[in-house]
């Protein structure tokens, strides 16, 4: 293992030189398209939790401020809504225009990314899970890297039927389990319900009690997002109340509460409705689809990739950057790149 490693390593570095001195005039010619960054999390290199964090969820502070240094150089950074409405009108483009954007709303895109942002005057659109925006609601993905930490320092939790079975499907035990191995119990997990996720480990915080985050809350709260708002740096979309997945299964007025409700609650607390919508999980059903069309000016998806002047603007594509595949400015413009 450590011999593959130590191929693997050097030839990743080469592939990225290799990536980014192409970049450029890869998209040299690229007249009026989009790039759209996406992120979760920005952390410190010092974040007490760090070991519970799945790795394609962060990138370290310093790396993010790496990565909107280039981006400044290369491109023109743009508010998401405002590139649409351009477009929208028939009036000239950015030759080459990029767009940030946050899922999720978390208290450390506040903490750690905002500063940044502010400091070299970027523009980023924050989507936010506004039901829970301020709340000690945790996902369940974070509530089971927490659990599994405790888990492995606490003998007294193996034997728990549920958390037993996504070890085993995963083929990782307790003993030894670091962040990769937590992610990949998560990715076993993603198998079932957001629903069931959560009922099983309401049930295991209910017999061995509850593992709570290290500093707090997750989720910034409305008088955080205020703040970044009136920076005139930030806008606030909408990511639903919830952040339940648009199945076939939700009812009417659940996906109205979600999609509408989310909408709602960003203009009562912050003065203003959000234009831009953000599919959790990159889930969209015809039904969803119809009610962001009504609601929004766009919509982001999962859906890999640079946008051009025919993208849909509500199935607009974005590139997800995270630390282990973007940490250095090779990494990073060899990604963005490889996105085209």
């Amino acid at each position: 293992m450590r011999l593959v490693d130590g191929i693997k390593k050097p030839l990743r570095r080469l592939l990225d030189w290799q990536g980014a001195r192409r970049a450029p005039a890869r998209w040299a010619s690229l007249e009026g398209s989009l790039l759209v960054l996406s992120y979760h999390r920005v952390l410190p290199r010092d974040f007490p939790e760090l070991g519970v964090v799945e790795p394609g969820m962060y990138v370290f502070e310093d790396t993010f401020r790496m990565q909107m240094e280039l981006l400044a150089e290369y491109f023109e950074p743009v508010y998401l809504a405002d590139w649409l409405r351009q477009r929208e009108s028939g009036g000239d483009l950015p030759r080459r225009a990029a767009a940030i954007t946050f899922d999720d709303g978390w208290r450390d895109n506040y903490e750690y990314a905002f500063p940044v942002l502010r400091e070299l005057r970027l523009p980023a659109t924050i989507f936010a899970v506004t039901g829970l925006a301020g709340t000690d609601y945790s996902f369940w993905p974070e509530r089971l890297a927490r659990r599994l930490e405790a888990a492995a320092k606490n003998p007294a939790v193996t034997g728990n039927p549920w958390l037993d079975s996504l070890l085993e499907d995963a083929g990782l035990g307790l003993q030894g389990l670091n962040a990769e191995g937590i992610s990949r119990v998560i990715a076993v997990a993603k198998r079932g319900s957001d629903s069931d996720n959560h009922r099983q480990l309401d049930l295991l915080d209910e017999r061995f009690g509850p593992v709570l985050p290290v500093q707090g809350r997750d989720l910034a709260d409305w008088s955080e997002l205020a703040a970044m708002r009136d920076s005139g740096c930030i806008r606030i979309g909408s990511h639903t109340r919830h952040h339940v997945r648009m199945s076939e299964d939700l009812s009417p007025a659940e996906l109205e509460e979600q999609v509408v409700g989310s909408r709602r609650e960003i203009e009562q607390k912050l003065g203003a409705a959000p234009e831009l919508f953000c599919y959790p999980n990159g889930d969209i059903t015809p039904a969803a689809a119809a009610l962001v069309r009504d609601n929004y000016r766009g919509a982001c998806t999962t859906r890999n990739g640079w946008n051009t002047r025919s993208t849909p603007a509500r199935e607009i594509r974005r590139v997800p950057l995270h630390e282990d595949r973007s940490c250095s400015p090779d990494a990073f413009l060899a990604r963005l790149a490889g996105a085209l």
